[in-house]
């Protein structure tokens, strides 16, 4: 895929270059700007055997690609970065969003009593805590989902817990 990018940009520079050496005007000034574009080609052809030689250059690191124990969970990352979206709303409607959640969850029929928390900012990582009563797996999932469905985060970051006084 790399290649066919390679070779696109490649064409279109050429073409692109050889535009500009039509429009340049003849004398000393010309002379200049012929040197640049044909350095600024060369560059573009060399590209290739430059990150060929030096692999640092290329700026991604894709050894994790191989499997083994350092390859990163992209579910957890993905639900690191929906929080990272939704902390500073949350931070700043605090109230007024735990109110509502607790509204909604409080119409699923079988919850009695709910109370939504979210801990401190200097608490490390950063989860939603809903308490509910009673306290049962079914509605368990039940609250999971529509929280994540209504805060638009990753389950992950929701734990239920039984509701304690």
């Amino acid at each position: 895929m790399y290649w066919r990018q390679w070779l696109q940009t490649l064409f279109s520079l050429a073409v692109l270059l050889a535009v500009l050496e039509l429009l340049l005007p003849s004398g000393e000034l010309a002379k200049f700007a012929r040197l640049v574009l044909g350095l600024s080609l060369m560059l573009a052809v060399l590209e290739p055997v430059v990150l060929l030689v030096n692999e640092e250059m290329l700026g991604v690191d894709l050894t994790w690609l191989q499997g083994g124990e350092d390859a990163p969970d992209v579910q957890q990352l993905a639900g690191t970065v929906q929080w990272a979206a939704v902390r500073p709303f949350w931070d700043e409607h605090t109230g007024s969003l735990a109110a509502q959640l607790e509204d909604a969850l409080a119409g699923l029929g079988e919850v009695e009593k709910v109370e939504v928390r979210l801990p401190a900012s200097g608490e490390g990582a950063a989860m939603l805590e809903i308490l509910i009563e009673p306290f049962q797996p079914r509605l368990r999932q039940e609250v999971v989902q529509l929280a994540s469905a209504l805060l638009n985060i990753s389950p992950q970051h929701i734990s239920v817990l039984p509701w304690s006084e």
